[in-house]
């Protein structure tokens, strides 16, 4: 099972300034990560919250991205977050390429899990997430989700996770076979 930190996740108030900011940041810093820029939107299926973000890629696959996320509508319980301790770093993540394989040692370890079960965006139902609870981590929360592959400006499937074992061998009967 392949876990690594994925990226760093800024909870915002408004994503197109921290985005603006974070371009000229990185264009100073770390030029590779404006190469290519994710972008997503949806509901958190757990508790209806409408977010979006955004993932500065780390031109290293397993190297660790910026991530900057808002609410994107007035009204949620991230607002009054906001409102209370301004923006902050939400969330450091670790992907993996088999998720329940992942949960199952987090669990093992005695460690607590914020949700019973995984949650995901309302669009895109193949990205699982958890965290472990900012007590355990001194801070921050510890996001647990499955493994991507960025395209474009888009988070897809990865082929090779545990859960697509079917799509990884259509791909390679179709493309190397």
């Amino acid at each position: 099972m392949g876990i690594h930190l994925d990226h760093v996740s800024l909870l915002v108030k408004d994503l197109d300034q921290a985005e603006a900011d974070w371009t000229r940041i990185l264009e100073a810093l770390s030029p590779g990560h404006t190469m290519q820029i994710t972008r997503g939107e949806g509901l958190d299926e757990a508790d209806g919250t409408p977010m979006r973000w955004l993932t500065f890629q780390n031109p290293d696959p397993r190297g660790v991205s910026i991530q900057l996320w808002s609410p994107a509508e007035p009204g949620h319980w991230p607002d009054k977050v906001l409102e209370r301790r301004g923006e902050y770093v939400h969330h450091l993540a670790f992907c993996s390429d088999d998720f329940d394989g992942m949960i199952d040692r987090v669990r093992e370890a005695g460690l607590p899990l914020v949700m019973e079960e995984a949650s995901h965006p309302n669009t895109q139902p193949w990205l699982r997430w958890n965290f472990l609870p900012p007590s355990v981590a001194h801070g921050p929360l510890i996001e647990l989700a499955t493994r991507y592959l960025a395209v474009g400006e888009e988070w897809l499937p990865h082929p090779d996770n545990t859960e697509n074992a079917e799509l990884a061998a259509e791909l390679h009967d179709r493309f190397a076979g």
